[in-house]
């Protein structure tokens, strides 16, 4: 009687694991088909969030909007639990390239945590990370101005400077902002003295 009592009791755990496996199984399978026929599955409104959007244009990601690719190398998405990327390597390489801490490490390992510029002596570590294209109080939220090389009209990328050349890079950039809010004050007091005297003029 204990012998048979074991086999129905293991018989049973048997059927409860293959019920729970094809569970799984289904789910998983509505899952992938869900992502694969929805455009965009986290918005119920049917429209791309500005960062899916902003990786459709991006000229280092080779997904061009379609469901159920991955948002970076474009390949297709096996894993029923992933989303966006078809796995880790492609997830760190778009953030190795548009979010700023990430590609601030990076350009800092590329760099050997040195200065950049030619014939700096300043130690080593003594090192910051510098947009080539000023941000000019754009912030530093995700996106392509983070790229660590420059694009093909040799525009953005990140460098890494001292502290001190780092300082003169953002004293000249404030200095040039400063001219050209000057130079724009200067043209719209001229504009408004011009229309007043043409206004009076019989």
């Amino acid at each position: 009687m204990r012998r048979a009592r074991r086999r129905s009791t293991s018989a049973r755990k048997r059927r409860v694991r293959r019920r729970a496996t094809a569970k799984r199984t289904r789910r998983a399978t509505t899952r992938r088909a869900t992502t694969r026929t929805s455009p965009t599955r986290g918005n119920p409104d049917g429209e791309m969030s500005a960062l899916e959007r902003e990786r459709i244009t991006c000229a280092l990601s080779a997904w061009r909007g379609e469901p159920g690719m991955c948002q970076w190398c474009n390949a297709d998405i096996d894993s029923p639990r992933r989303r966006t990327w078809c796995s880790d390597t492609c997830g760190r390489a778009w953030q190795r390239h548009h979010i700023w801490r990430f590609a601030r490490a990076a350009a800092k390992r590329r760099a050997k945590y040195y200065c950049q510029r030619p014939g700096c002596t300043a130690q080593r570590r003594d090192c910051e990370v510098n947009h080539k294209a000023a941000r000019n109080g754009g912030g530093y939220g995700p996106g392509c101005h983070h790229h660590l090389d420059p694009d093909h009209n040799g525009l953005g990328g990140l460098e890494v400077l001292c502290r001190a050349h780092h300082r003169e890079v953002t004293t000249a950039q404030a200095k040039e902002r400063a001219a050209l809010r000057r130079a724009a004050r200067q043209a719209s007091t001229v504009d408004v003295t011009t229309d007043s005297s043409s206004s009076t003029e019989p």
